[in-house]
């Protein structure tokens, strides 16, 4: 109790950042620049030594940072910045957390290694005939603190290397002692008596759920769907880091099960053509229910996204007949049902360093809207009401600034966008689901800090984490109860560490429509609103909460323009509501929009709101008419 009260004494006197540099900050980190690893990624040559190096040093770097940050790469950029440089030199500057630490700069991949050669308790070494075994490699690496490589004979290959230069023992390995592969499709799944699905990918799979999930060597309320090394074979479908090695760090360090199955029964996965017809769904569904079985049920963290420019999909060289949103909605209809909700790293944006790194970062308790929810009398006096009490008539336009469901894409945008010189001109919702802060959580801060009186926050897809409400009741042939509880009180948790009350867009997908028995939930944590997928049409909702259908908006600015204002003639004498939904644009697009409703459209009856008074207005108007 001493201590405690001498803490709370620092922290009183000397403030946070006091706090944090005397206690929260690490003595040393090691830095290690990695970015010519993107080089020549798509030569035959290249791609294989690439993908062998990213994944060794990702699993080194989820094992080292697991109790403490000790071990950051540079290695992302997006939106004209190098990323992990940008949150760098924020920790070392203005945000302070480590303005004390010592920084040591590595040159050499050899010298991660050397730094850090007593940490790893061994090798796994996995399959290259058998791509699944990469992903139960990295599973392993988490379990048992051990290095994932790829088996090769090559003096020159990180298998060799490893075993050459620190003589490290092979704890666990996916190829038998004469070469061949441990799993076949064929007989039994080795080391059980569970007949082989027919696909040496598959029964990989259901061999690591025996061993790693149903024996409790997992975390079971975390799961990371990345793809195997099958993206050896197409490394060009996408770009340089779309192997999205680099993430995995964060879900060793987590003991995560990895994995990457399809989700669909009706044709057979381009990575497995001649496996029998549904045999990785089949898989897949055998996976999430030994995870809810094995975490009682509670919400389960899922890591990744459908990797559409290589797998699953009809993108390029894919050549399978789903669609990407399709396939994106089945896979998310799935997890669903057995309570998992995605952090969704979807191409293009996908890759992320140092999450293992950064999870360390010293968050407050709560954190308050940069500026206050309005009220009443806020809109009385900004002309919204009228002398009777009635909204004002016009067309009342609510941003949805998304898509945030991703802590990659978060992780991105947020240096770029809350530097742009536009931040500040036109009221935004940005769409920030809060369970970012777990892998993020100095962008959700920067974010807070920068935001000036036009910015303000509300989550992303469906809340703290992207699943369909629906299918947490409507399970189809799943036979749990319902999981909506337990989603309310996983949303009411992070929801209010970040004073968000607002839900910007529950998505159902192809996961059914969301009721009053999903709205009544959603009350609870998101009463000041929520943006619908198949709601048609705008009203309140059970539990009172507001509700108004997003509406995708033209990337172009005058599409946009002119399609808003069109609606908005319908509304010269009475209030309408359009919840516009954008993907990834900075502050200046929506300025540009702006000037363009003004000055090609200045009869149109647009008011550009901010999201906590658009949906406040909404409930206002339906009440008022309900009255009279």
């Amino acid at each position: 109790m001493k201590k405690y009260c001498i803490l709370f004494l620092i922290f009183t006197l000397c403030g946070t950042s006091c706090l944090f540099a005397k206690i929260d900050s690490p003595q040393t980190i090691y830095i290690l620049d990695i970015r010519d690893l993107k080089k020549d990624w798509t030569k035959p040559e290249r791609t294989p030594e690439i993908w062998d190096t990213l994944h060794a040093l990702a699993a080194l770097q989820g094992i080292v940072n697991r109790e403490k940050p000790q071990l950051y790469f540079n290695y992302c950029s997006g939106f004209g910045v190098e990323t992990d440089e940008f949150w760098m030199n924020w920790y070392r500057t203005e945000d302070e957390w480590l303005k004390e630490t010592e920084v040591v700069q590595l040159k050499s991949i050899e010298e991660v290694f050397d730094t850090f050669k007593e940490v790893p308790q061994g090798l796994v070494v996995y399959d290259p005939k058998v791509n699944s075994t990469s992903n139960l490699a990295s599973t392993a690496a988490g379990i048992y603190d051990l290095i994932p490589v790829r088996w090769s004979e090559q003096t020159n290959s990180i298998c060799q290397k490893l075993l050459a230069r620190y003589h490290y023992p092979i704890r666990e390995t996916f190829i038998n002692s004469d070469g061949s592969s441990k799993f076949t499709g064929k007989g039994t799944i080795p080391d059980t008596d569970i007949p082989s699905t027919g696909s040496a990918k598959c029964d990989a799979y259901l061999w690591a759920v025996e061993k790693y999930i149903k024996t409790g060597l997992c975390d079971p309320l975390f799961a990371a769907y990345y793809i195997d090394s099958f993206w050896i074979q197409l490394p060009n479908t996408s770009g340089p880091d779309m192997h999205t090695l680099s993430n995995h760090d964060y879900f060793i360090s987590h003991r995560a099960f990895f994995f990457d199955l399809s989700p669909w029964a009706d044709e057979a996965p381009n990575d497995d053509l001649q496996q029998p017809l549904g045999a990785d769904l089949v898989t897949f569904r055998a996976i999430m229910d030994a995870l809810y079985l094995q975490n009682g049920g509670r919400i389960l963290k899922v890591g990744g996204f459908t990797p559409w420019p290589f797998k699953y999909t009809d993108h390029g060289a894919v050549k399978c007949k789903h669609g990407g949103v399709e396939t994106e909605w089945q896979f998310g209809k799935i997890i669903s049902q057995y309570n998992g909700y995605m952090e969704a790293d979807a191409a293009g944006l996908s890759a992320m360093a140092n999450a293992s790194f950064h999870t360390h970062y010293p968050l407050q308790k709560h954190y308050s809207q940069p500026n206050a929810k309005t009220d009443l009398q806020v809109w009385k006096e900004k002309g919204f009401i009228t002398e009777d009490g009635k909204v004002k008539p016009g067309l009342y336009v609510g941003h949805y600034v998304g898509d945030y469901d991703s802590p990659a894409w978060l992780y991105k945008a947020v240096p770029n966008f809350f530097n742009d010189k536009d931040l500040g001109t036109v009221p935004l919702g940005w769409a920030f689901d809060p369970n970012l802060a777990d892998r993020a959580p100095m962008a959700l801060v920067y974010a807070y800090q920068k935001a000036t009186a036009n910015d303000f926050f509300i989550t992303g897809d469906s809340g703290a984490g992207y699943l369909n409400p629906r299918s947490l009741t409507q399970r189809d042939s799943v036979p749990y109860p319902s999981g909506l509880t337990a989603w309310a009180e996983h949303c009411a948790r992070y929801m209010e560490r970040w004073d968000m009350s607002i839900v910007g867009f529950i998505i159902d997908g192809s996961g059914y429509a969301s009721g009053p028995e999903e709205f009544a939930a959603y009350s609870r944590f998101s009463p000041d609103g929520c943006g619908t997928h198949y709601e048609r049409e705008s009203g309140i909702r059970a539990g009172g909460i507001p509700a108004c259908n997003e509406w995708d908006i033209d990337p172009n600015p005058k599409l946009a323009a002119r399609d808003i204002a069109g609606v908005s003639q319908r509304y010269h004498k009475t209030p309408g509501f359009s919840w516009c939904r954008s993907i990834l644009k900075n502050p200046g697009w929506y300025l540009q929009l702006s000037e363009i409703l003004k000055n090609e459209y200045p009869d149109a009856p647009v008011i550009v709101v901010d999201p906590y008074t658009f949906f406040g207005l909404l409930k206002l108007s339906f009440e008022t008419a309900e009255k009279h």
